[in-house]
């Protein structure tokens, strides 16, 4: 085994995504079932209650290394009260830790960036779960409060819904 409670990695691809298969095997799934297509085998996907939450590993450059990205689309940056609702996303950003709230082609993300060297199974496994609760805490609340469109899709998986609850 390569990660024990104290071990961390130092940075490389393969290491990554270990942590990342080990993060299914712990939660009694297979990984390779939730791998995303077209994604080299860096990616995967997770349902955890209404969220949707993606997983990629990516090699990085020399200076960066290789590095996990988490992120959950939420919803669709609704036609009106726009200015109103960019600033709700502000202050909600001010009150998250380890994630964020970014906005890409209208799509309202909850989003984790970090580089793999150093990084342990414990807090990689923390993330996702972050990411994770976050997103599910969200996206409901801002589609009912500014009538933004959820976030869906089910084709991209290529796989019916299945809710790994935590």
């Amino acid at each position: 085994m390569i990660f024990g409670h104290n071990k961390v990695s130092n940075g490389r691809l393969n290491e990554a995504v270990h942590m990342v298969e080990t993060y299914f095997r712990h939660r009694g799934l297979d990984s390779d079932k939730f791998r995303l297509p077209g994604s080299n085998e860096h990616g995967w996907w997770i349902k955890e209650g209404s969220a949707e939450v993606y997983i990629i590993v990516q090699a990085g450059n020399e200076e960066l290394g290789t590095v996990l990205r988490i992120s959950s689309p939420l919803v669709y940056v609704p036609q009106n009260n726009r200015e109103e609702f960019y600033r709700h996303l502000l202050e909600l950003n001010n009150d998250l830790s380890s994630c964020a709230l970014s906005v890409y082609n209208d799509l309202v993300l909850v989003v984790t960036q970090r580089p793999t060297l150093g990084l342990s199974q414990e807090e990689m496994d923390e993330l996702v779960w972050n990411a994770a609760y976050v997103a599910d805490l969200l996206d409901n609340k801002l589609s009912q409060n500014y009538g933004a469109q959820l976030y869906s899709h089910d084709a991209l998986r290529g796989v019916g819904t299945n809710n790994a609850s935590r």
